[in-house]
């Protein structure tokens, strides 16, 4: 009496938002009223979140459960902290989980809980993935990108240069698997011209123990590391390039491992308007950044609730009048002219379901009013801009 995971089920991590498919199979099939049982937990076992049911199929006896909309649960976002200077938790953005199989059956079905198999050591990270990379998806390395070497560290992030400003706050987010963690990032400035003119490392302290963490990764967070953080005793500030075309580069480390991939940030051309800061989860579940310069529009949309309002007894006189409403407003964003890998990149703005615009300071929530996306290539078309309409979350009151 037992039920067997059958193989490409469990993944060591998965992206919670798409289908987390097990198939099972059991030994005592053909008794009376069979079915399998899957409770579904925390990562400690010790709470179950949901009982789910499943009939055998009638050719192969096999069960199957999608957990995915249960272990979903476990998603709890946090808004990030824009001056967050070095590593942090990634936390609300992926969770642990465990799985209990059993089986049902009898005259009168009873779940029998003697003889349970368990997976346990997974993850789930809050990412959505599009359909051909989830039928190619690997989960015993954390969030392969078409970059990466082997086993080791990986980026939360669609692989492709940042166009960044001196203003910009930013994130850069890192998971992890078996025996690889994360130690480290190391932070390399460059000129314009390409030379080296830094070089130091920013350790990861022991508290922030998480198996997917974050690193400010903007200018601004940059800037604000202190001499204590950075390996060569001087702060991020000192000697960081401001030029445009300047660049700098961070490398998540791990002791004793090879090169890993890095990411790249470019300082851009000085603005000619107020810039807008936006910025997002990705389809990784990782916090993605994007900075629209050229001009930006704001406006509100009010909407009134009229009804026919009686001036007298006899109805003589009869006018509309605002008995409730409300407004809120929405940012018209028109981007520099983009990159293809930008191109390409910026989907995961318009396809997200979680965005923050950055005001006065703070994060504040937004929607994404775009319900298109059109993609372009040098090859085929002249440079491009990104014109997109956000709003904010919040409905307001009118007077």
């Amino acid at each position: 009496m037992a039920i067997s995971v059958l193989s490409g089920s469990p993944q060591a991590a998965t992206p919670v938002y798409n289908k987390m498919l097990f198939k099972v199979s059991g030994s005592l099939t053909s008794a009376t009223n069979y079915r399998y049982v899957c409770d579904v937990k925390d990562a400690a076992g010790t709470t179950t979140l949901a009982r789910l049911k499943c009939d055998k199929l009638p050719t192969t006896n096999f069960g199957f459960f999608d957990v995915s909309r249960v272990v979903e649960t476990l998603m709890a976002p946090t808004v990030p902290t824009l001056t967050q200077a070095g590593f942090a938790d990634h936390a609300g953005f992926y969770s642990g989980y465990r799985l209990t199989f059993m089986e049902e059956y009898g005259s009168t079905p009873v779940v029998y809980t003697g003889t349970t198999t368990n997976v346990s050591g997974k993850v789930a990270f809050a990412g959505n993935l599009e359909q051909l990379e989830l039928a190619d998806w690997s989960g015993g390395v954390y969030f392969p990108t078409i970059l990466q070497q082997g086993d080791e560290p990986s980026y939360l992030t669609t692989p492709t240069g940042r166009t960044v400003y001196g203003t910009d706050y930013g994130f850069l987010c890192g998971g992890q698997s078996g025996t690889t963690v994360i130690t480290s990032v190391n932070v390399a400035y460059y000129s314009a011209t390409g030379t080296n003119t830094r070089d130091y490392y920013v350790d990861r302290p022991v508290s922030v123990s998480g198996s997917i963490v974050r690193f400010g990764a903007g200018p601004m967070n940059i800037k604000a590391l202190t001499s204590g953080q950075c390996s060569d005793g001087q702060a991020g500030s000192v000697a960081f390039p401001t030029a445009e075309g300047a660049y700098y580069i961070l490398t998540f480390q791990d002791i004793g491992a090879g090169t890993f991939v890095n990411q790249q940030y470019t300082i851009g051309p000085c603005q000619r308007f107020n810039s807008q800061p936006v910025h997002f989860v990705n389809k990784y579940g990782g916090i993605d950044s994007y900075t629209f310069t050229l001009k930006n529009r704001k406006r509100a949309n009010v909407q009134r609730d009229v009804y026919g309002y009686n001036s007298d007894v006899y109805a003589t006189l009869t006018y509309d009048k605002v008995w409730a409403g409300s407004f809120d407003y929405v940012y018209a964003l028109n981007s520099d002219w983009l990159t293809d890998a930008e191109s390409e990149w910026l989907i995961e703005l318009v396809r997200t379901s979680q965005v923050w615009l950055e005001l006065d300071g703070d994060l504040v929530e937004a929607v994404v009013n775009a319900n298109q996306y059109q993609f372009v290539t040098r090859r085929n078309d002249q440079l491009q801009q990104l014109q997109i309409e956000i709003a904010l979350a919040y409905k307001n009151n009118i007077l």
